[in-house]
């Protein structure tokens, strides 16, 4: 059978049954959690003060007895060593040097070993085979890449695929938009936010963007490409296929959306294992439709294992199979948010994905927008960028409009503002967009954008 015939990339996803793939996978969370007792000191100590061990691991369900970790732990480890004393190898052994991109704390660098980068390489090119990359595409990654972990993976991963890798690092907006145009680039990997910019610069510059030949976007680095509208806006802008991926630095690209567009991401099952865990206790999230944090254990990662990880975001199950045929779980609707984005305030929570749904939906504003909090005063304000060209006159009245759907939403009277177009700040990185605000809004607003 050539390549191209395969429906999925990864064999155990297209020939393991439900029960083989368990099997696999607990066979695989015994190595990696052996592994990092074996060689790992901070896991030893972290193991041995909670009473576990790994030869206690016999079913399934006795995954829940490992200590859940967080950036925390992690960040508890470091010390006078580049690594500190979560690091399971050698450090001469350590081939990639990475970091997290530091939009939710200060950046934690990341170590692989080359088995470990084979395998992140492997995790990329299944997400990319999964909507539809092929080795006769020519993919730009319109990124500046650097020390940041994520894109170097989805490089590594087109390699594997075989296809064509145009790394768009260090162009301009419009620089990269000439070469997807003279070089019929088919793929775009890129932020959300950077899919707008790009729509933007593409407008300044008189390029129509309908008339090239990208075919599928894939998002990564940033929640938004499934959110409704604004998966809808980007498709409807580009005139492709939009798809969207979940990762992080510590755990790896461990979840995608597939070509069937069902709506869910799938995981990754065969290299990860996924959990949901109550938002106010460790119990297990079982039931479709809870919402819960999701903790993901990496088995393909020995220099620095990530076991029982919590990312923070949050999801609930899928209780319908994907149209794909695949054997993965999926999380229903993506990633809803993270626990710490997630806005609280008079005794209400709101999920900040519904308030960009309700912006990206009105044709009088742009994508930018920025959500300032302060929790302890009950203050909320919402800052949207009005589209080019819109009338200043009419900024109080789609001002209006937005808090009354916001409201109608969520029941928190946001204050809202609307400032002229290009106010904000552009990124090609993430864009932090829930902005905490502890010692109030008033004179602080305007110091951020």
């Amino acid at each position: 059978m050539k390549i191209n015939e395969y429906k999925h990339w990864n064999l155990i996803n297209n020939t393991y049954t439900v029960e083989q793939l368990r099997e696999l996978q607990l066979k695989r969370f015994r190595n990696i959690c052996n592994h990092a007792y074996e060689h790992s000191p901070a896991y030893r100590k972290l193991y041995d003060g909670a009473d576990f061990n790994p030869s206690t691991l016999k079913t399934i369900n006795d995954i829940r007895k490992v200590p859940i970790i967080d950036k925390a732990f992690i960040s508890s480890t470091l010390d006078d060593t580049i690594y500190g004393s979560m690091l399971s190898i050698d450090e001469k052994d350590v081939v990639f040097y990475h970091q997290t991109s530091g939009s939710t704390s200060t950046p934690v660098c990341q170590p692989d070993s080359g088995k470990d980068w084979i395998i992140c390489s492997d995790c990329w090119s299944e997400i990319l085979w999964e909507v539809g990359v092929r080795p006769e595409d020519r993919v730009m990654i319109a990124f500046n890449y650097n020390l940041f972990y994520g894109f170097w993976g989805a490089h590594y991963g087109c390699e594997r695929i075989g296809a064509e890798i145009i790394p768009g690092g260090g162009l301009t907006s419009e620089q990269k938009l000439i070469k997807i145009k003279d070089l019929n680039v088919t793929v775009l990997v890129l932020t959300p936010t950077y899919a707008f910019r790009l729509v933007e610069c593409a407008q300044k510059y008189e390029i129509d963007l309908k008339s090239l030949k990208i075919k599928k976007i894939i998002c990564a680095g940033e929640a938004g490409g499934l959110i409704p509208a604004v998966k809808e806006k980007l498709e409807e802008a580009w005139d492709c296929d939009v798809y969207d991926h979940i990762g992080a630095t510590e755990v790896g690209p461990w979840g995608y959306e597939c070509h069937e567009k069902f709506g869910s991401i799938h995981i990754n099952e065969a290299m990860f294992y996924p959990e949901l865990i109550k938002m106010d206790s460790e119990e297990p999230v079982t039931e479709p439709g809870e919402y819960g944090r999701v903790v993901i254990t990496t088995f393909g990662r020995e220099a620095r294992p990530c076991i029982r990880f919590n990312t923070n975001d949050v999801a609930c199950w899928e209780d319908k199979p994907c149209t794909c045929g695949s054997i993965y779980r999926m999380f229903r609707g993506g990633i809803q948010g993270r626990v710490d984005h997630i806005i609280k305030a008079r005794g209400t929570f709101v999920n900040p994905v519904v308030i960009e749904n309700i912006i990206v939906n009105n044709p009088n504003v742009g994508n930018e927008h920025r959500i300032f909090v302060n929790p302890s005063g009950n203050m909320l304000m919402i800052q949207v960028e009005a589209n080019e060209g819109t009338p200043t006159e009419c900024y109080p009245e789609i001002a209006e409009i937005i808090r009354n759907e916001v409201l109608n939403r969520t029941f928190l009277n946001f204050k809202v503002e609307i400032v002229p177009f290009d106010s904000i700040e552009k990124s090609e990185a993430k864009t932090k967009k829930v902005i905490i605000m502890n010692n109030g809004l008033a004179g602080k607003v305007n110091t951020l954008i």
